[in-house]
This record gives structure tokens, sequence and C-alpha cells, in this order.
């Protein structure tokens, strides 16, 4: 086993910096007992252990590098007089692998203040990178780390540690900066280190409740078996009783102070000596306390360096208009520009209102200018955040839930003002006009990148995370993803609207509450949706009716409300209904949240487009579009087994699909919901054969077969005496020429019907067609047989699975309209047929019911959740495996040693 090297001196320098002595604290003694804590009060000390100055001059990310712009450029004087304002007692700078700012405050002579570092070092086997807090440095500490090329070699750094005795703490020990940290590195990590900073205000507060179970679960007899495993003695003494620091890792003057690492003192008074309270630390005695970090603090961290960075770059340059705008606006950010004179200001308004009359007005800038007051009306806790004598308190940014819907209804208000302008340019043809807005609304939406990259960067340890757990959860305990209930998020475009479809989703949810299971519908629209709590429908930036197509609409969803809502409802698959914008928000949802997506083919949309347009070229952009969207899913459902084929010639994977259990609700729709009343003052005869429609009245439901067929159907029946009528139930952008069609020939349109009166109108009918070939199941017909009809059907498509041709119904070629003809004059003049197909179709739909393909719906996501599982290695044969503990080779004692 490789034994590092054991420390020197360690009398004379832990006398010699920090005034005491090893034999009294029981951190070095592996036998000592901590001392028995006296009755009364106690009074908590306070630092923030983790701060940023603007001696911390690298990059914070490579796109900040590329442009040459720091992680931070906070005075170290403002850090400390921010770390007081907010409650700190003791103060520390911990810039990346520097002094200069820590040294700065030193040479000043700030009390109560102990420099830091933030040290970075790596493994030398695969290069993983690591930051180590370090406090209690001084110049030729900070010299002998470059010197003797420690940061290249973890092993190296941590026994320089301890030969030196310095307290410290393995910084934000779940982050991935590299792309390479493992459980590996963290377990040896373990053996390293003596400190842990478990609180991150930087970064996901998840990992807080990982790293709190990974060393509460750190016993001297699991540190044993990882010395074992990885060939490492434990450097420390009694290595299994760690130091947990906590600390706000500030760039920006937004969180000093927020985030803590606190001691308690049985003494009753605080300490006043930096060394005391990190020798205090150091013995186990603290805890962390303060925010953890989130998306939205992050995202104001980036947008405050990079704005300052600009801010530097610009200052004092441009039109004083320009100037004194940019100066307000700085303020969001703390940055303090002088504003120009009134004078200059004045004269510059007055030559552009002479000379540049005709100059065009920034849309972007015009539309803040106008939301801007109002907002910040409704918003007063971020107006009083602009006063430049409170920068101690901290900036507008620095108020993150706040201003995170601050940010989230100016970037609404500018849209709407946007896309109403862009519209009327466009209505006047004014190119130059759209094309402004068009640009400032691109500009809008580039604005919001901090936020998304700040969502993803939050989410990236999260397997890393659910692996520690469940690594060390007791079996039942129900704390492993393993064991958890799932939780799916289903997102689709069409909600609002009357089609099969929506009537899936709805049921779906409703399914999901009456089982006790977690579904949310999430949805973009301003068509009016259910009022249920499982939906949650989110306004668009951007709608506007489809063309043709009156009851649809094309819809720009907010994105990054919808990212932040599912970064705060961590799902644990994602369902993808639709292939359109809000599904293309799914995606990018289930990739920030690491997650695996599911969806429903509902629609051949290669036959749809080729319906519409006839066209070869756009069908073949078609299907390729649906191979790259599905292409990305761990599982497609489709409503009918006769759509697999079609799935796999698009080339999706035959393991990854599926055919789902068809149901309908068969209580809702049910021959007893028959009622002729329901035909009053609709125009339908009471005693007429009623040949009912419905579905959306649109091209790829073939409705124009439909139309020929029914116009030569009802020459027949009236030559053979029998009275029948068409009776449509549904709109689209069919049904008025449709209309104009069948205006002589007994047919009556309806429009949209909802709930119990669609189920009557089902009940009360007497036959029911239904010519789509692009429907993949048509939850329509289900619902026709189930109410007693006899169905027509295409002999394409999912609805030719329903019908039992001959039995239930009648399967006809689309491409024989004489047949069609034909089926519906014979159905219409034998009412004992009809009646005997709709006995047995409401026989046979009393097997589907809805709880059985919920129960198919929901098992599909359970099974891709399982399979993402077990590729991050979170099986049953691992749950728990490192909390056991079992008995070592060694004595514990050994681990002192």
């Amino acid at each position: 086993m490789n034994r590092l090297p054991r420390p020197r001196t360690t009398q004379r320098l832990f006398s010699s910096r920090f005034g005491w002595r090893v034999d009294d604290d029981p951190l070095f003694h592996p036998g000592g007992q901590q001392p028995e804590r006296e009755p009364g009060a106690q009074t908590l000390t306070r630092i923030d252990a983790h701060c940023h100055s603007k001696a911390s001059d690298g990059p914070a990310m490579a796109a900040l590098g590329f442009i040459g712009c720091p992680e931070s450029f906070s005075e170290p004087e403002k850090v400390y007089d921010q770390a007081k304002a907010r409650g700190m007692d003791l103060v520390t700078l911990t810039d990346h692998d520097t002094i200069a700012g820590a040294m700065r405050l030193v040479e000043r002579g700030f009390q109560d203040f102990i420099v830091g570092q933030e040290v970075t070092v790596y493994f030398p086997e695969d290069r993983c990178k690591l930051h180590v807090l370090v406090w209690g440095l001084d110049p030729a500490l900070d010299e002998e780390i470059t010197k003797e090329r420690l940061r290249d070699d973890v092993y190296r750094f941590a026994a320089w540690l301890r030969e030196r005795n310095l307290p410290h703490a393995f910084a934000h020990p779940l982050y991935i900066q590299n792309g390479k940290l493992t459980l590996w590195h963290l377990e040896r990590a373990a053996l390293l280190f003596k400190g842990f900073e478990v609180l991150n205000g930087a970064h996901s507060v998840d990992h807080k409740r990982a790293l709190d179970r990974f060393l509460d679960r750190l016993t001297p007899g699991r540190l044993l078996r990882l010395a074992d495993k990885h060939g490492i003695e434990p450097i420390w003494p009694r290595a299994w009783e760690k130091a947990r620091t906590g600390g706000s890792d500030d760039h920006a003057l937004l969180n000093v102070g927020k985030t803590w690492t606190q001691v308690a003192c049985p003494e009753g008074r605080k300490i006043a000596d930096p060394a005391e309270f990190f020798r205090r630390v150091m013995g186990g005695k603290s805890d962390a306390g303060g925010d953890g970090g989130h998306a939205a603090l992050l995202a104001h961290q980036l947008n405050a360096v990079g704005v300052t960075y600009l801010a530097n770059r610009f200052e004092g340059k441009g039109r004083p208009r320009t100037r004194y705008a940019r100066s307000k606006l700085l303020r969001f950010v703390g940055y303090d520009e002088r504003p120009p004179g009134k004078g200059s200001l004045v004269a510059d308004t007055l030559r552009r209102k002479v000379i540049q009359r005709k100059k065009r007005n920034n849309p972007l800038l015009t539309a803040l200018r106008e939301t801007l007051p109002d907002l910040l009306e409704r918003h007063p806790e971020i107006k009083s955040k602009l006063d430049p004598e409170r920068w101690a308190d901290g900036s507008a940014f620095s108020e993150h839930d706040r201003m995170e819907a601050f940010s989230a209804e100016l970037v609404r208000d500018i849209s709407a003002i946007l896309q109403d302008r862009g519209l009327q340019s466009l209505g006047k043809k004014d190119g130059r006009a759209f094309a402004e807005h068009l640009a400032a609304y691109a500009l809008l939406q580039a604005a919001q990148l901090p936020y998304i990259f700040s969502l993803f960067h939050q989410n990236k340890e999260r397997w890393l995370v659910d692996r520690i757990e469940h690594r060390l959860a007791d079996p039942g305990s129900g704390v492993s993803a393993a064991e958890r209930p799932i939780k799916v998020m289903l997102f689709t475009d069409t909600l609002g609207d009357v089609n099969g479809v929506t009537r899936f989703i709805r049921t779906m949810g409703e399914k999901a509450h009456e089982h006790g299971r977690e579904l949310t519908i999430v949805t973009s629209t301003n068509i009016p949706c259910p009022d249920r709590p499982w939906i949650r429908n989110f306004k668009p930036l951007f709608s506007h009716k489809m063309p043709g197509y009156d009851q649809l609409e094309l819809a720009l969803p907010p994105l990054m409300e919808m990212l932040r809502f599912v970064d705060r409802n961590r799902p644990d698959v994602i369902h993808i209904s639709t292939p359109g914008s809000v599904g293309l928000v799914g995606l990018i949802a289930a990739k920030m949240a690491k997650v695996p997506v599911v969806g429903v083919y509902h629609t051949d949309f290669p036959a749809f487009v080729d319906r519409i347009f006839e066209d070869h070229v756009m069908t073949s952009v078609a299907e390729v579009s649906m191979r790259k969207f599905y292409g990305r899913f761990a599982g497609v459902l489709t409503r009918s087994k006769d759509y697999l084929p079609k799935l796999e010639a698009l080339g999706l994977s035959a393991q990854r699909c599926s055919a789902l259990t068809p149901g309908c609700d068969t209580k809702l729709f049910t021959p007893m919901q028959r009622d002729p009343s329901v035909w009053e003052g609709t125009g339908v005869r009471p005693a007429a054969v009623k040949v009912l429609y419905c579905g959306r009245v649109s091209v790829e439901k073939n409705t124009p077969l439909l139309v020929k067929a029914w116009k030569r159907a009802k020459k027949e029946l009236d030559a053979r005496g029998v009275d029948a009528q068409l009776v449509v139930v549904g709109d689209g952008p069919a049904r008025e020429q449709m209309e104009r069609e069948l205006k002589r020939d007994d047919a009556i349109f309806l429009g949209f019907r909802h709930g119990e009166e669609l189920s009557k109108l089902y009940a009360s009918a007497d036959l029911f067609v239904f010519p789509s070939e692009t429907d993949t199941l048509g939850q329509v017909v289900m619902e026709a047989q189930a109410s007693g009809l006899p169905a027509i059907v295409s002999d394409i498509g999912g609805p030719s699975e329903i019908v039992q041709d001959g039995l239930s119904g009648i399967v006809v070629p689309t491409d024989r309209a004489d047949l069609w003809v034909r089926a519906i004059v014979d159905l219409c003049a034998d009412s004992e047929r009809r009646r005997a197909m709709g006995e047995t179709g409401h026989a046979a739909m009393q097997a589907m019911s809805v709880d059985a393909m919920f129960e198919s719906f929901w098992s599909t996501h359970e099974a891709a959740w399982r399979e993402r599982l077990e590729q991050e290695g979170l099986t049953p044969q691992t749950a728990g495996v490192d909390g056991r503990d079992r008995p070592g080779a060694r004595s514990p004692a050994a681990a002192a040693t």
C-alpha cells in the first residue's frame, strides 16, 4: 500500500502559526476525546469561507475567456465590507491560485481577516480537476505551492497540507469541472482531505444532501475499506470526522455573506481570532448554513460579470443620451457609470430632434423604455436596489428569485410589443421595419442565454448525486432514485382543441390522478384548457392562428419559463406528445434534466404532408424530420400495431417501438347515452338515418372522399326512399368548402361538441363514417363503437385494426369511392344489420378499458426509467452497497494512525 509522507514539524508549525498545541487538539490526537461543553447559551461565529475578488482574473467559462473577460471584478475592500454588512464576524478571500487580493487587505490592516486561496489541483492519473480551499496562507506558503508544482499532483498537495497543518476544504466536491470526476475520485478525496465544503452558494443545493449522506456514512470501518480499495492510507487523524464548511463562491458582489461556515461557542462569546475559528472547524465543530446555489443565482453572476466587462470597455463612450440610458441600466448589476451632465444631455436631445429626425428608433430600446418604468413600479424591491448608496446590500441581481420573476415579465412585455409592431410593419409591407423587429426579438432571446446555460450547468451532476445516494441508501428507505415512484412530465402542442390526441392526453392525466401517479401535462397555448392541478399552460410569447386551421395556432412557447418549471419539478421521464414547438421545448428540457424521452406517434405526419401538398420532396423532408425527432426517444408508442412497420421504415429501432394498448372511456361512451332530444334545434330529422362523422374537418382526414361518397350515396338512398342525413361534428379548414359542396345534399354541420353532449350525439346516431388514412388509431372510431355504432373506415391506418370487417363495421379501400358509396347505402338501408354490428362493436370495446390503456402507457415510462437507471449503475444489486458497514480487515484504530 502506498503511504504518503508523514507530517513533520507539526508542533512547531501549529504553535507558531495558529497559537495552539497539537497535544491540546483532538483533531491531531487519535485517541483524544472532544471536551465536554459547559452548559449555557452558545454564540455563533460565522464566516463566508469562499469568496472571490478581481484577483481571480481567469475566465469563469471558455466563452468569456475567448473575449478576455475575467471571472470577477469585485474590489477586495468591497467584498470585505459586504461580508461585514451581512453579518459575517470573520472574512476571507479565496481567489483562484493567488493571494494577491487577500494580501492587499492584510497590508491595509483589515481586522478579523484570514488569507485564503482556492487552489486548483489535479489527479495525476487522468488530470481530473479539483479545487481546494486553503486558509492561513502567507506569501511564502503560496510560493511553495507553485515552486513545488503541487497543483499537478493531488497526492503531493494533500501531503503538503498535512505537513503544514493547514485548514482546508475540498471545494464543491461534486462539481464536475472537466468531465472526469467520478465516485473513484471522491473516495480518494475522503482519504486525502480533512475538510469538505458541503454547501456552496453557486452550486446546486442537491449537492449538500448527497455530500452529507456521504460524509455521515464515512465510518471508521468504511474508511478502512476505502483505504484497502485504493491502496492509500488516510492522511489525517480521525479522518472519518470531516470538517464541513460553506461559502458563497461569490464573484460579483451578489451573494457574499449569504452562505457561511459557523461555529457554536459554548463560552458565550464570538471567536475573534480567525486561526482559533478554523482550529475548531478542523476539529469537526462547524456547520454550513445559508443559501445553496441554483440556476438563477449562477445566471445573475455570469450576467453581472459579463455586463461589468462590457461596461468597462465602453465607459465614457457613446453619445450623451446613450451614456445616460446605459448608466441607468448598469445599476441593475451594481455598476456605477458617471452619467453625462445635464447640459450635454439637453444639447444631444436637441441635436437628435433637429438633425436626425428621419433616423429610426431601435425597436428593442423603444420597447424597453416603454415597459421598464411600469415594471419597476410592480417590483418595488428591485427598484429599491438601484440606489447606489445601497451597494453593500447587493445589487438588484442579488435578489435572485425576484430578479428572475422580473426578467421573465420584462421579456414577456417586450416580446408582446415587438410582436404587435412587427406584424404591423409586415401588414404595411415595410420589410426593413419587420427585419429590425425580428432582429430585436432575436437579441432579446439571446439575452437569456446565461439563464439557459445556468440551467444546464446546475443539472450536469444529477446522476453523480443520484449514484451517491443510491449506493448509500438503506434499502426500502425511498432515498434511492431506483425506489422512488417516477415523475412524468408530458409536453403537448394540442390540449385546448378537440381531437383524439387531446382526449387521449386529458384521459391519461385524469387516470394518473385517479391512480396516484405523478403526471404533469405541459402546454403553451391561448386556446382555453381544462383547469386541473396537473395541467400547466404557459402563455405563449407569440401566437397566431394557423393558416387554414382557425382552431389551431402557431405558438412560440416561453422557453425559459418552461425550463425553470422543469428544473423545479425534476421529472424522471419526459413524454413528448407532439413534434411541434412545445415538443421541441420538451426535448431541450430532457437534455437539460438528463432524463429519457418517451412519446406517442399519434399522427402519420409524412402521410399528412403528402395528402395536403401532394409533393414528394416535402413528404421526404417530413420523413427525415420525424426520423431525427423520434430518433432521440428511449421509447416510441404508436396507437396501433399497423404503424410499427412504418416506424421501422422511418429508421427507428424496432426494440424501442411498441403498440399502446388501445382503450376508451366505456362509461362515458355507451348506448345508454342515447337521447333523441339531443337533435332538437340542430336541423336533424328525428326519423332520419343519421350518418355521423366526428373529427377535424380537413383534407388530411380525407374529407374530399367523404364528400364524393355522400353525394352519390344520398342520391341512391333517396331513390330507395331511405331518409338519411350526414351529421358532421368538428371543425377545420375544409369546413366551409365542404358545406358549400354539400349544401343540397342533406348535410348538417354542428361544429365542436364536448363531453356528455358528444357522447349523446354518438349514441343517438345510427352509423359512423371515418375515411382518414393518417390516424395511427382513430380514437373517435373507438368511441363510436363503444356507443353502439357500426363504423365504416379506411383500410389504411389504425382504425382498420379497431373495426372487425363485416362484424362491427366495414373496412373499405381509400381509393374506391364506389365501395364507400355501397357500404353507406347498404347499412343505411338495413337497420337490423346496423343493430347487429353496433352490438358487436360495443361488446368488443368493453375489453379495451381506459385503465388498461393507462397501465400500458405508464409501464412504458417505467421501463424507460429503469433502463436509464441501469445505464447509470443504479440497480437493485448496487443499492446501499456503500452504506453497509461490513467488518474491515484491520482495526478501526488503524485509520487514525
